[in-house]
């Protein structure tokens, strides 16, 4: 009997003793307190922004609270740690440099501290990311003024850049027009429906001095007694409205670049307007240049090239292209440039064998390989239901150049995933676009993500 005491005491001991270690062990993070730390090794070396950065040794314990990783002066999000592995990401703006490791005890003081002898290579690469909105837990949003950690946006389908301001003017169609300020994280609302007489706000242009704004409206109307086209002008802070073109129902216009001529479309017939000055009343009146797509009722969109030599259509799935007449300074009947009326799907090809689902907004931007040649620049657009930025070459090439990334199972293209342009990234019918030449930064509009998205250098 006295021995099966004994036992028990014995027993009791060995528990206390077990308890006494497994207190000093949490007590220590996961860390053995008479064993050393040891930070052998990282990798990748080399990566671009959202890379996973793994540390590599031994007794590293297993709180992230205790650990950081830097690579020079930009610190990584730790994601975990398990006692032999450091996971780490690579955030943006990280830059190349030496990649430190500060591992610390319950009072803050170092246990460990590591710098690399060889260090972490940033690969810069274009990538997309989220400038402003968001949405509730069922998607839902609502027109929100304020600081990019407030604002949101109900349809934003229309953008213009501002490069003055480093702004953008965002068209959320049938409503207002918002502006984004970007240096100052700001969102407010500039013109809502009402002024002018404005029925429907459609989309917007920009003069090429970028000092006025002009806004398209559709009026519901097959008259000239309601304004189709009015502007704002940047000595009023783009606030005032003012009627310039009373016409029948349109849904956008573009003023050509050299000799600020403004055209328009309109509803009936899919008619191609040119304004003018009509001295017999006294302002500026339209006439009928042709009909995109023959005769059918369309709501084309209408884009200049920089040099002015001629104007993309959007309608639909298709392309069309216009050449410029100097002489006449009117637009010629288009031809079809990519895609095919009346038909729609998602292939990248040359020219009509490309196609498209519902083209809406597109924008020019220089591409610097085609230095030298007549034409410099690819024409970027919203490929609305393909969930897509689809990009044109000046000889009818059609690629993705963004969106349908991190495929699953269900087959679906479209979400919200910033990331890499094709890898990753996913968005939710884009149809705004606007690009930053300077900064090198594209801008996309989503209409039911409801977000200002950016293609950008990281």
């Amino acid at each position: 009997m006295r021995d099966f005491t004994k036992y028990l005491i014995f027993l009791f001991i060995c528990q206390l003793a077990l308890f006494g270690c497994k207190k000093d062990e949490g007590k220590n993070n996961g860390r053995d307190p008479s064993q050393p730390v040891v930070i052998s090794d990282f990798s990748p070396k080399a990566g671009a922004v959202r890379t996973r950065l793994y540390i590599y040794g031994t007794n590293l314990g297993d709180d992230i609270s205790k650990i950081k990783v830097s690579i020079g002066d930009r610190e990584l999000r730790i994601i975990g740690v398990s006692g032999d592995k450091i996971y780490c990401i690579v955030p943006k703006q990280t830059g190349s440099g030496e990649v430190k490791v500060v591992i610390n005890g319950d009072d803050g003081a170092p246990v460990a501290e590591h710098i690399f002898s060889e260090g972490f290579t940033y690969v810069s690469k274009i990538s997309v990311g989220t400038l402003v909105g968001k949405v509730d837990e069922y998607g839902n949003s609502a027109v929100i003024n304020g600081t990019f950690e407030q604002a949101g946006f109900n349809d934003p389908t229309w953008m213009l850049f501002e490069p003055n301001t480093n702004s953008l003017f965002v068209v959320e169609r049938d409503k207002l027009v918002r502006r984004v300020l970007i240096n100052e994280r700001q969102v407010s609302t500039l013109i809502t429906n009402g002024q002018a007489s404005f029925k429907a706000l459609q989309t917007a242009t920009m003069s090429f001095d970028n000092d006025t704004l002009f806004i398209v409206d559709d009026n519901g109307q097959n008259n000239k007694n309601f304004v189709a086209i009015a502007y704002t002008l940047r000595s009023e802070n783009f606030r005032r409205v003012h009627p310039y073109l009373y016409d029948r129902t349109s849904y956008a216009c573009a003023h050509h670049p050299v000799d600020h001529v403004m055209f328009f479309n309109t509803w009936w017939g899919g008619a191609l307007m040119k304004a003018f000055y009509d001295p017999a009343i006294g302002g500026l009146n339209s006439r009928e240049l042709f009909r995109v797509g023959g005769n059918n009722d369309f709501k084309t969109t209408i884009f200049f090239h920089p040099s002015g030599n001629y104007a993309y259509f959007l309608e639909s799935g298709c392309v069309y292209k216009s050449n410029y007449n100097w002489a006449k300074k009117e637009l010629s009947s288009p031809i079809v440039f990519a895609g095919q009326p009346g038909f729609t799907g998602d292939i990248d090809a040359i020219g009509t064998s490309a196609r498209f689902s519902f083209l809406y907004q597109g924008v020019f931007v220089k591409n610097p390989a085609y230095a030298g040649k007549a034409d410099e620049y690819d024409f970027y657009m919203c490929d609305v239901n393909n969930h897509s930025i689809r990009v044109l070459s000046p000889t009818g090439e059609v690629a993705t150049y963004a969106g349908k990334g991190s495929p699953s199972s269900d087959g679906k293209k479209e979400g919200y995933i910033d990331g890499d342009l094709r890898k990753e990234a996913r968005f939710n019918q884009p149809s705004g676009i606007a690009y930053d030449e300077e900064r090198k930064i594209l801008y996309i509009s989503e209409k039911t993500n409801r977000r200002i998205r950016t293609i950008s250098v990281e």
